[in-house]
């Protein structure tokens, strides 16, 4: 039971993205640390930029490298001339990041971690992980079938 229920959940983490309206990620970094641990999977919530808050933590495309997603927290909210801008910092960090997050749109805001589970997702997401975690219990089942089949069992 406790496997199953285990396993419902890690689908639902991989697999609920696509369906429902939350992202799951793996912290790489120990910038937030102590709040959200390196190899933690977050999810976060996506969310009108207006509802931001300072204080409240984010995940958005680092200014300078926007394929490059980063969690920070919103220590500051400042107006500028292109509107809302956030000012950000990791936790661990002793000073403000060096650019400023538009605030405007939409973005992701944090919810909630799950220590360690990124590493388990990481590996489920490898080459070996989908080995071991689609492709052996798939061919296991089908043996057990082709057993069933190929001797029957009889029934008293």
């Amino acid at each position: 039971m406790v496997l199953t229920v285990a396993a419902a959940f890690v689908v639902l983490l991989l697999i609920g993205p696509l369906v429902f309206p939350y992202k799951v990620l793996t912290v790489l970094s120990g910038s937030m640390e102590p709040t959200i641990h390196v190899g933690s999977v977050v999810v976060l919530q996506r969310v009108d930029a207006d509802q931001i808050q300072a204080g409240q933590i984010i995940t958005f495309g680092r200014p300078d490298r926007p394929s490059e997603l980063v969690t920070h927290r919103v220590v500051a909210v400042d107006s500028g001339s292109q509107g809302r801008l956030f000012v950000t910092r990791g936790d661990a960090n002793g000073s403000n990041d060096p650019w400023r997050v538009s605030g405007t749109g939409d973005g992701l805001r944090y919810l909630f971690n799950i220590p360690l589970l990124g590493y388990l997702l990481a590996g489920l997401r490898s080459p070996l992980g989908h080995l071991l975690f689609v492709i052996v219990p798939a061919a296991a089942l089908g043996l057990l079938l082709l057993v069933e089949m190929w001797w029957p069992r009889t029934r008293a």
